[in-house]
């Protein structure tokens, strides 16, 4: 166990995140995981107070300046829930300590932080992009990376805000029944079905929306990987019974990108993350009376 008064000085005084031993680290993944396994693949949000409104956040990569402001603005707007998308380390300066603050706040408040997965939560994307070498740096020894990677397979894959607005991180899969066969499947039974899923949970976590594109072509983000068209998006929506999608994946140099009719937002949550040279502002959403609200943020000077 660890404290809650210890957690919450770390979100209080995010810098000594850095300075945090494995110990520390490996009790706030141990209690996270836990919190995680109590969840499903797919999560399910229903407000019954029209007023009350969900936040949902992009990816970090590692960018913990945005990510604190993100922070300060949740605390000015108190949402009743706040979904964050996926993508929190590789890249950035503060990885780790991107991932430990998210994490703290799912450990103090379990029933309103949620976090799904991203392509990024992956061991093999972590080694690829820096978050395992940081890592090793860090801590020294392989074998603790184990408990990052069981945080990854605790996690969910998708939520559903009042039955109308699906959330996830890349896009839609190939497969138009995905959301049936993962509902009111627990996030520790994935391995039962993950051989029969495991495409779709690959492009859920990677395809991305393309205009003028018909039905699903391949992507240059590599085998087996998506693009996808207005029309199967269509298809998927009515399906499924569903209105809205908010998913991440992309760095758009406006902040944030609509697609197919206003009916598809596509945000990301880490200012400038190409660099100075190719500058972007971090974008976040609000949902309100079932409408998706996108929001740039203002970064202090």
């Amino acid at each position: 166990m660890i404290g809650k008064a210890f957690l919450k000085e770390l979100i209080d005084y995010p810098h000594r995140l850095s300075d945090l031993g494995f110990e520390e680290v490996s009790k706030i993944l141990k209690s996270a995981k836990k919190d995680f396994e109590n969840e499903y693949l797919l999560l399910e949000f229903n407000l019954r107070n029209p007023e009350k409104e969900i936040y949902v956040i992009g990816d970090i990569h590692g960018n913990l300046e945005t990510l604190l402001e993100l922070y300060d603005i949740i605390k000015a707007q108190n949402p009743e829930f706040v979904i964050f998308l996926g993508d929190i380390v590789d890249r950035g300066s503060k990885q780790l300590e991107c991932l430990l603050f998210i994490l703290t706040l799912k450990v103090l408040n379990p029933q309103r932080y949620y976090l799904l997965r991203g392509n990024h939560e992956t061991l093999e994307i972590n080694q690829n992009y820096g978050f395992y070498q940081e890592f090793l740096n860090r801590f020294k020894d392989p074998r603790k990376f184990i408990e990052i990677s069981a945080v990854y397979n605790s996690l969910p894959i998708c939520a559903v805000i009042n039955s109308k607005i699906l959330c996830l991180h890349g896009g839609i899969p190939q497969d138009i029944h995905i959301l049936q066969k993962i509902k009111d499947i627990r996030t520790t039974d994935l391995s039962d079905i993950f051989e029969s899923i495991a495409q779709s949970f690959f492009q859920i976590m990677w395809n991305d929306p393309k205009m003028k594109v018909k039905g699903f072509t391949d992507s240059f983000r590599g085998p087996g990987i998506k693009f996808f068209g207005e029309d199967v998006f269509d298809s998927f929506l009515k399906e499924n019974n569903l209105e809205l999608l908010i998913r991440a994946h992309e760095c758009f140099p406006e902040g944030f990108r609509w697609f197919f009719q206003k009916r598809l937002l596509s945000i990301f949550s880490s200012t400038n993350y190409r660099g100075s040279f190719s500058p972007n502002p971090a974008s976040y959403a609000v949902i309100r009376k079932n409408v998706i609200i996108p929001k740039i943020v203002n970064m202090k000077e």
